[in-house]
């Protein structure tokens, strides 16, 4: 390819040659569906478990969901790779929306464990979804695309963030708790209407010539992966703090929990801005040195609820925090590319989500325990302060850990005949 092909290309590189691409509004409305009961289900649940119980019960559920995606999102991630798209992806969603109803059906009936076995179900069914979703993404968008079209999927989460939570209260306030899982058992169910016209690259047979005869187990992806991996845990354990812990600290300070929906929106909103703009042009510094500055501030502003008692800097901070979470997401989804071939790349999105899963579930375990000992400012703090440790493991990691081992240079050499195959 000569350089003058290359430079009449790099102007191509905008959203609309994104939405122009055969399939792609389609993607991306199934998305959003796909994404909405997830960014529900943390303040549904609470609110479920607030219902029945108390605010503790409801973070456990919460914390439940969130593990149950961290556990399933490695096994059902390599599903998306090895089988056919369509099939896996009607699966995972019907088993999704069954589970979903199920727990509104046996909210107020069930004992907690019970309960707590349906939101971890919920939790690993589709965990495969996202993973597999962005995977498809990139294979059926031109390399040149690629950040362009992740950053659109960023904006377009941070949508979801902005009507999703906001949607959940509504629900739980004009009918119940159960009201907003129905909800989310419809939006769950809804993609299955149009799953085979999804844009999807046919999957290659498994080969015994290709690394080794296996194509990356999810060990040895974790091992190529991990610090990329730390930084989704990282990322998700502050937001994973900030949706448990909020409602319980609004009402602590005598304002309605109900207004966690409305203070989460301005972090979706602004998180929506942020995508686009980082997504539009190019920035000074690395992936590295950005993160580096990013995340530290990100957690700052998280830190602001627990010192503070006015619903307003809530606010404030939660747009400050949606400024940087976005450009960090579009960081972290492009390190994972740059590290694996395509044909892992469905597995590796799903290692990131698992990692996700775990950083949430455990920042949702720990703000319950601190709720019950030390009180909803307490957990803010020292949820964020855990944050800035994992991160700066996270970084650390990515520092040293090399990029180009031998296993990866066998990878590299396999990479070119993919990408000639789909661009």
């Amino acid at each position: 390819m000569t350089g003058n092909t290359l430079n009449a290309e790099i102007p191509r590189s905008t959203f609309r040659g994104v939405l122009s691409l055969p399939g792609h509004p389609t993607w991306y409305a199934a998305a959003a569906l796909i994404r909405t009961p997830v960014v529900m289900a943390p303040l549904a649940l609470v609110f479920l478990g607030h219902s029945t119980q108390s605010f503790s019960v409801g973070a456990m559920l919460a914390a439940t969901h969130a593990l149950g995606e961290a556990a399933g999102a490695p096994v059902m991630g390599r599903r998306f790779d090895h089988r056919p798209f369509v099939g896996q992806l009607r699966l995972a969603l019907s088993a999704e929306a069954l589970a979903f109803s199920a727990l509104a059906l046996s909210a107020g009936r069930a004992p907690v464990p019970a309960l707590l076995a349906l939101a971890f179900v919920a939790g690993a069914a589709a965990a495969g979804a996202p993973g597999g979703m962005r995977a498809q993404l990139s294979a059926t968008t031109p390399e040149h695309l690629r950040p362009t079209a992740l950053s659109l999927e960023s904006s377009l989460s941070q949508t979801a963030w902005a009507i999703a939570p906001p949607l959940a209260s509504l629900l739980y306030v004009q009918f119940s708790a159960p009201g907003a899982l129905i909800a989310m058992a419809v939006a769950s169910a809804a993609p299955l209407l149009f799953a085979h016209r999804i844009p999807h690259a046919t999957s290659r047979p498994e080969t015994s010539g290709e690394i080794g005869d296996e194509r990356l187990r999810t060990t040895a992806i974790l091992r190529l992966v991990w610090p990329t991996a730390l930084l989704s845990a990282a990322i998700m354990f502050l937001i994973g703090t900030v949706d448990v812990a909020l409602p319980a600290r609004l009402e602590d300070i005598g304002s309605s929990p109900a207004l966690a929906g409305l203070i989460m929106t301005s972090f979706a909103v602004a998180s929506v801005i942020a995508g686009l703009l980082y997504g539009s042009r190019r920035w000074p510094g690395t992936p590295l040195s950005q993160s580096l500055v990013l995340l530290p501030v990100l957690a700052a502003a998280f830190t602001l609820p627990g010192l503070t008692t006015q619903p307003w800097i809530f606010a404030a901070a939660f747009a400050v925090g949606g400024l940087l979470y976005s450009p960090l997401m579009v960081i972290r989804n492009l390190a994972l590319q740059q590290r694996l071939p395509q044909h892992a790349w469905a597995t590796g999105f799903s290692v990131l989500y698992a990692a996700a899963g775990v950083g949430y579930g455990a920042a949702g375990l720990m703000a319950a325990a601190m709720l019950d000992i030390a009180g909803s400012g307490t957990a803010f703090v020292v949820c964020t302060l855990t944050t800035i440790v994992i991160g700066a493991l996270s970084l650390l990691g990515e520092r040293t850990h090399p990029r180009h081992t031998p296993q990866q240079a066998a990878i590299r050499g396999a990479r070119e005949p993919i990408r000639a195959g789909c661009e």
